[in-house]
């Protein structure tokens, strides 16, 4: 008898503290939505177990949201499902013509990229960096025998038919970098670094150093002052994809020697083939005339291959561009699914993939607007119900654990995503796996986490058009993950 009543107590109990725990989240939602910060807001929130399906949060879940960087989610995981996790980027180093006695090479070389995101860049683990890139070309030739080009070097970005930059991005994020162009002979990040001497107060002009590495023919109208000590980095290029003259804006911080800020280098296809000129040439192997981007496509095989590099597994890269949101990548894969799927390789056909393959995944797409692949756009539209769908979904998909595993962690301080201070000393703490979004008045966090009992939550929250800072956001949305995460 005993046994019995504790039993129904247990129970009673059990049931009770969910049912608390949802009218404290309530209350968040309610309290929030009265505040100056989101009072004039559009704000979604869905939140749902993953396999039953019973739903915990549905608040304005029907919302067409701009989700910013959340939207990456969509593009890595049809990725993911169409390329393979396996699948590799290739760039490929031709000559035509003929190698002299003299080891003079009487023709041209082309570099013919594949759309690698990772060309050049050590980001991924396993992709060599700009000048070991170099190095191994430079080998090549040398063992070629070539000795001097008597022609060009060319670099072919033609595998791609898109302009390089979405129709729907804003001024003010072209030449930074990540507002850089898509070709499909990326270099480097497609990134350089414009080094700064600040003045020695706050309001002094400053200095223009130079760039790392340099851009041939690139200048720069300077604007940009000295900011109080310790302010970081509040400078802005302005330059579109193919304009050499910049101008910078903004400020940079006293109280340091030199200061630099990331920018987009204005034709990375054609400073790809003018920075392996320039290796050659300070290694021995002249060329006889300028670098140039290739204009008209050119029949390779007649060519003789000189060097094939190939990127790490899409699975690593789709691990480096959700952690640390690599707008660059996700415009290179919305484009690869293009191509892959025999189209041009043009945005909009990487989009039509992208939502066709939301519809195979039975996902509604009601809401949905794609206006680029990376969620930098303004433009583009999600609910917060969509991205659930989406991400229950994918759970069911080979691929789930290479997905899951490139969202960032909640509390983990050894996570390369942005989250390490999330939910410490609360079970949220090493728990939650989110993909984030940030853009000017927009803040959105989707993903999965676990309750007490092990079982799985899958969550979307979209703000915007909030009167305030973006903190004020993560906050209040940090606050509803954590009393899911005490869900029993």
């Amino acid at each position: 008898m005993r046994r019995s009543i504790l039993l129904l107590f247990l129970l009673g109990l059990f049931a009770v503290l969910p049912a608390q725990t949802l009218k404290q989240i309530q209350a968040i939602i309610n309290k929030a939505e009265k505040d100056t910060l989101l009072s004039n807001a559009q704000w979604g929130l869905y939140a749902v177990y993953s396999k039953s399906g019973k739903v915990l949060i549905n608040h304005n879940s029907q919302f067409a949201l701009a989700p910013a960087s959340g939207q990456k989610i969509l593009t890595t995981g049809t990725a993911l499902m169409k390329l393979g996790e396996d699948f590799r980027f290739t760039t490929r180093l031709y000559y035509d013509g003929q190698i002299d006695a003299d080891g003079i090479l009487q023709g041209n070389v082309y570099i013919v990229g594949g759309g690698d995101p990772t060309l050049g860049s050590n980001l991924v683990p396993d992709s060599p960096g700009l000048n070991e890139l170099m190095e191994s070309w430079m080998l090549a030739f040398k063992e070629a025998g070539i000795r001097k080009i008597n022609g060009r070097i060319f670099g072919d970005d033609l595998l791609f038919a898109d302009r390089t930059i979405p129709d729907n991005w804003v001024w003010v994020d072209m030449g930074n970098y990540y507002g850089a162009s898509s070709p499909a002979l990326t270099i480097h990040n497609n990134l350089y670094r414009l080094v700064f001497a600040p003045g020695k107060k706050q309001g002094d002009p400053t200095e223009i150093l130079g760039t790392r590495p340099s851009i041939p023919g690139l200048t720069f109208t300077n604007y940009v002052k000295t900011g109080a000590k310790g302010s970081g980095d509040n400078g802005y290029i302005y330059c579109a994809p193919g304009q050499f003259d910049a101008y910078v804006t903004g400020t940079i911080p006293a109280g340091v020697d030199t200061f630099s800020i990331k920018g987009a280098i204005p034709d990375p296809t054609l400073f790809a083939a003018q920075y392996l000129q320039q290796y050659l040439q300070k290694h021995g192997i002249t060329v006889s005339q300028s670098a140039l981007r290739l204009k008209m496509p050119v029949e390779y095989s007649k060519a003789t291959l000189l060097a094939e590099q190939q990127s790490p597994p899409l699975k690593n890269i789709v691990y480096q561009t959700n952690k640390r949101s690599i707008n660059l990548y996700c415009e290179l894969l919305a484009k690869q699914l293009s191509v892959h799927s025999g189209d041009p390789g043009t945005t909009a056909d990487g989009l039509k993939i992208i939502r066709k393959n939301l519809m195979e995944m039975g996902v509604p797409v009601n809401g949905l607007h794609l206006s680029d692949g990376s969620g930098l756009s303004r433009t583009n539209t999600v609910t917060p119900r969509l991205m659930v769908d989406y991400l229950i979904r994918m759970t069911r998909q080979p691929c789930f654990k290479t997905f899951y595993n490139s969202l960032a962690i909640t509390g983990d301080p050894n996570d390369i995503g942005y989250f390490k201070n999330w939910g410490k000393g609360t079970p949220l703490a090493f728990n939650a796996h989110i993909k984030s979004g940030l853009i000017e008045r927009v803040r959105s966090h989707s993903g999965y986490l676990h309750d007490l009992s092990g079982d799985q939550i899958v969550f979307s929250f979209i703000a915007n058009n909030f009167n305030g800072s973006y903190k004020g956001i993560d906050k209040i949305h940090q606050q509803i993950l954590i009393e899911l995460s005490k869900l029993p």
